[in-house]
């Protein structure tokens, strides 16, 4: 109900970006950490693994992954690695989105499969958003607002010009609400965001300003595919939602999908152009 979804948003967003903003490193990986796990049993469900003997693998590999990267030197080659290979994997589900259903047996993926993936999802995530928040120079938290900004305005332009212009089927089988008018308008939408950015709030890089908003609309490309994925996986599963826990908006996955895959991108761009 919409009365729902506006009363979460108007509690849990204040308390997000406090957070964000005042709160010191160790308590948003703290937080972060959480919101994360919730996601991980999230996934467990929705790709099948909640009642195997693959959850007693899964979530808690995927715990100890995220105390290792809490504690990581945000300076490490590993923090690097761990990016890149994030990027890859959504580079990956790109391609996958792109052979749906194939890939899929029986209506699921193997059980390997989905814990891989959701490792690949969730831990290069994570090290995404606390590197963008450890950024030097006090200018973390900003970062991070810039990855959610340009998350937020490529949902909102592509939901305007989408029901306003759109026609063409963006991934009809996946997620046939959404169309390549809408695609475009988020772009735009974000793009004029990222141009702002770089001219008032950020340091641009290395490349200047137009390598920061090439950057920042790569990002905004990859959130796409993250949010394909996770509609992919719940038309596989035949659910609407995630999960319950945010009322009016479903799961943690409904909400943060398109951020788990913008993360990474975000985070290894802005390293690469020093900005």
């Amino acid at each position: 109900m919409l009365w729902q979804r506006v009363a979460t948003a108007l509690v849990l967003g204040p308390i997000a970006l406090a957070l964000i903003w005042f709160g010191p490193a160790w308590a948003v990986g703290a937080v972060l950490a959480l919101v994360v796990l919730l996601a991980v049993e999230e996934w467990t469900r929705l790709s099948a693994l909640a009642n195997t003997s693959w959850h007693v693998v899964f979530t808690p590999v995927a715990a100890a992954l995220l105390i290792a990267a809490f504690g990581q030197d945000k300076a490490s080659p590993i923090v690097d690695a761990t990016l890149v290979i994030g990027l890859l994997w959504w580079i990956g589900a790109a391609v996958w989105l792109r052979a749906y259903p194939a890939v899929f047996r029986n209506g699921r993926i193997a059980p390997g499969l989905a814990v891989t993936t959701g490792w690949l999802v969730f831990i290069p995530a994570y090290l995404g958003i606390m590197l963008l928040h450890s950024h030097p120079g006090n200018s973390g938290p900003l970062h991070v607002l810039l990855l959610l900004a340009l998350v937020w305005a490529a949902d909102t332009g592509a939901y305007f010009a989408g029901h306003r212009f759109g026609r063409r089927k963006l991934a009809p089988k996946i997620s046939p609400g959404k169309t390549w008018e809408g695609f475009f308008g988020g772009f735009a939408a974000a793009g004029l965001i990222a141009i702002l950015g770089a001219i008032f709030v950020f340091e641009p890089g290395r490349l200047g300003i137009p390598g920061f908003v090439i950057v920042c609309l790569i990002t905004v490309a990859f959130s796409v595919v993250g949010d394909l994925t996770v509609s992919m996986f719940k038309r596989q599963a035949q659910v609407k939602d995630t999960g319950h826990l945010l009322p009016g908006h479903g799961g943690i996955l409904d909400r943060l999908d398109s951020l788990f895959a913008a993360a990474p991108v975000l985070a290894l761009g802005l390293r690469w152009l020093g900005a």
